[in-house]
């Protein structure tokens, strides 16, 4: 039966593109190996020790230990693939010229577990050897394309941001919508001075789109979080957006006082 080991000097020098690297993860501890075979294929398992990715670990530096599996192939070969959509939120597979490797981030497997770790490898291991050579001319950059664990922070950063807004939009929304179906328009007054604005006809048509716009800037946002997290390019793409809401809101904001100067009046 397979012991642990202590992890020798440079373990980690040995890799030349690894999963903890297309992760970037930081502060690099290896705690302890175990090695093996299965099926045929020489394994070893990292308890590999990092500072933690978690969506709230944005503070004092903490760190978890991930349980790394790694699969030797049968010789080194730069035709090795395996496309990117095998490194997920939930299961982390991928491949370097030398080795396979399969992993759950923050996650340390019970033993009893380890053999279909192993298999997820292993199946991963005999497909790249079936399709040595065949990677697609669209994914010939595959190595330099990193997956982010850190994408949740920026995720919890814009949804601090936005969530308030979101309440705020609807519940303007909302006050707008039942004034019009009940008074057939929209009437903001001051019960002070008896001052307000009262939008009718295409003016409270208007007052509705500019208010649905920030909701379709929020719901466009919410998508880019859920579908492309974990995706080249994610941070780029989720921090644009967020920007253009935020420019998209204010001139929002500007029409809507436009629009009701426009309708001032005693109310």
């Amino acid at each position: 039966m397979a012991t642990r080991e202590a992890p020798p000097p440079g373990l980690l020098d040995g890799f030349s593109a690894p999963l903890w690297e297309r992760l970037r993860l930081d502060r690099l501890r290896p705690l302890s190996i175990v090695r093996g075979q299965h099926r045929g294929h020489d394994w070893m398992a990292i308890d590999l020790e990092h500072v933690s990715t978690g969506l709230f670990s944005t503070g004092r530096p903490r760190t978890e230990t991930t349980t790394v599996f790694v699969v030797r192939l049968p010789r080194k070969s730069a035709g090795w693939y395996l496309p990117d959509d095998r490194i997920t939120a939930t299961q982390q597979v991928c491949v370097d010229d030398g080795h396979v490797y399969a992993a759950a981030l923050g996650q340390r497997p019970r033993v009893r577990d380890w053999r279909r770790w192993l298999d997820t490898a292993i199946d991963a291991a005999e497909e790249v050897v079936r399709t040595e050579g065949q990677r697609p001319a669209a994914d010939t950059a595959q190595a330099a394309r990193p997956w982010n664990p850190h994408d949740q922070r920026w995720v919890l950063m814009w949804a601090v941001l936005t969530v308030p807004l979101a309440f705020m939009v609807l519940a303007v929304l909302m006050h707008a919508f039942q004034e019009w179906r009940s008074l057939g328009a929209i009437v903001w007054c001051d019960s002070r001075t008896h001052l307000g604005s009262t939008l009718r006809g295409w003016k409270a048509a208007a007052c509705f789109g500019l208010l649905l716009l920030p909701l379709a800037g929020l719901f466009q946002l919410a998508r880019t979080s859920v579908v492309h997290i974990h995706t080249p390019g994610f941070a780029l793409r989720l921090n644009l957006q967020g920007v253009a809401l935020g420019g998209v809101s204010l001139l929002v904001l500007y029409a809507l006082q436009a629009l009701m100067a426009s309708a001032r009046g005693p109310c």
